[in-house]
């Protein structure tokens, strides 16, 4: 039986991933609610597959994923988020995660998913592989203005579209206020954008329509 980890700051989320989870595991899952939390966990239980959101406390997701790869080079990372797919399931797919799963499908098709990439298939939307093809280009990077940030970029604009301050941001991402203050100006310098409301247009989440490849 596979050991499974999963990694989630909402409780609610961690209980109905555990239980749906529980006949795959025989029960052999651990649950992190933040990302130091997450790694100290990795490091003990060296999970076979691991249920990884996002948006987490003490570092987020993505680069909890990097770590992971580090620590566990064979561990099949799922991505379970409520964030577009087309910004981030190109970055999962990079960082090296075998899934990309939104919290908007029906949560039973985790099961099958997971099983499909316990048995070494990779998972990801159509749009996120193409987005991966042409996100190097010129004419991708003038389609997506995303494509020209990097992963803790793209984490920091969403926070500051969200509204939160810039000391709420550095104490989720482990960070200080002056570090955050340099990735705001350099966000508006390189997306050529002159205040946060104009952050907060910029990435309106758009409606994934796209089916599971």
């Amino acid at each position: 039986m596979p050991g499974i980890l999963v990694i989630d700051d909402h409780p609610a989320i961690c209980f109905a991933v555990k239980t749906l989870l529980a006949p795959l595991a025989d029960n052999a899952i651990h649950i992190a609610t933040s990302g130091t939390a997450a790694l100290a966990s990795v490091k003990e239980h060296q999970p076979d597959l691991v249920i990884l959101d996002i948006m987490l406390n003490k570092m987020d997701g993505l680069q909890v994923l990097q770590h992971l790869r580090q620590l566990l080079t064979d561990v099949r990372v799922i991505v379970y988020t409520s964030l577009p797919a087309e910004t981030y399931a190109p970055r999962a797919l990079r960082a090296g995660a075998a899934a990309f799963f939104s919290k908007d499908a029906e949560i039973r098709q985790l099961m099958p998913l997971c099983q499909l990439v316990l048995q070494g298939y990779d998972c990801f939307p159509r749009s996120a592989l193409s987005s991966l093809r042409t996100a190097t280009t010129q004419v991708g990077e003038e389609n997506d203005p995303l494509a020209r940030l990097s992963d803790r970029e793209v984490t920091v604009l969403r926070y500051l579209a969200s509204g939160m301050s810039n000391k709420d941001i550095g104490a989720r991402l482990l960070l200080s206020n002056k570090t955050i203050s340099t990735y705001k100006r350099r966000l508006l310098a390189k997306l050529d954008l002159t205040n946060v409301d104009d952050l907060a247009a910029l990435i309106q989440p758009q409606a994934d329509s796209d089916d599971q490849a």
